[in-house]
């Protein structure tokens, strides 16, 4: 099976629906009370090509399943008819936030960025929850613009989102999944998508990930996808493949800066 294509993410979807009964969005997440004791959310961050996204989307709802994709705002991202239809497939949208990084660490700039993007993002489609994108090329961390207990606050209270999925999390008891850099391996190309997990599950290729899903050992899983090297043309995928090869080149050197 070569990985990273729609019919490899249909493979996976399959094991995903025969081994775990609820698949949940962040926002059900974050609604739910209580949560069920087993449960799936995929995420999706949308970093580049939405129509990647929108092929994804369809996928899922053919296959009778809801999950949530995290846009940016920048122009190639901000795409309204690709989300307003991702949302009518009955995916949750939310907001792929960049805003500390944009602003260079200046956090009354980047609470102005961050309401004026989540309201246009607002006239798209409903938001209820956020995520950081991961700004490799930027030594600062977007997450840190909720860190202190006031900001915290507004998120809540002014800006009405239900939650922040790295900081509003408890991920010591869930598997956490992603392909960020390429791979299935949570250590090798990765600068900031890191969770507190206590489980530590590593693939080294796509059928190894399979096999897991088929026959899971844990309950609680989050599963994250970039649609964006996720393809079905062949020319895309090579494309896509070295895209990805010198990213991680990038981040290797960038590694030692950010992690210290």
């Amino acid at each position: 099976m070569r990985d990273f294509t729609l019919e490899a993410y249909r493979q996976y979807l399959q094991a995903i629906k025969a081994s775990y009964a609820n698949i949940i969005r962040f926002a059900d997440f974050f609604s739910a009370n209580p949560l069920p004791d087993s449960f799936v959310i995929i995420r999706h961050d949308v970093d580049r090509k939405p129509g990647n996204a929108l092929q994804m989307a369809r996928l899922e709802k053919e296959m009778g399943i809801c999950s949530t994709y995290y846009f940016r705002t920048k122009p190639h991202v901000f795409k309204p008819a690709i989300i307003r239809e991702v949302a009518a497939c009955g995916h949750e949208i939310g907001y792929h936030y960049e805003s500390l990084a944009d602003a260079k660490g200046d956090q009354e700039s980047a609470l102005k960025d961050f309401e004026q993007n989540l309201g246009r993002l607002r006239k798209v489609a409903s938001v209820q929850t956020i995520s950081m994108h991961g700004s490799p090329l930027s030594p600062v961390d977007n997450r840190d613009l909720w860190r202190n207990r006031k900001n915290h606050r507004l998120l809540k209270e002014k800006y009405g989102i239900l939650g922040e999925v790295y900081l509003d999390i408890d991920y010591r008891n869930i598997v956490y999944i992603n392909d960020t850099g390429r791979n299935w391996l949570s250590e090798k190309s990765n600068l900031r998508d890191r969770v507190a997990s206590s489980f530590q599950v590593d693939f080294e290729n796509g059928a190894a990930l399979k096999n897991y899903l088929e026959q899971p050992i844990h309950t609680k899983m989050i599963l994250l996808i970039h649609p964006e090297r996720w393809n079905v043309l062949f020319t895309p995928y090579i494309l896509s493949f070295s895209m990805d090869l010198m990213s991680n080149l990038a981040k290797n050197v960038l590694k030692p800066a950010i992690q210290k």
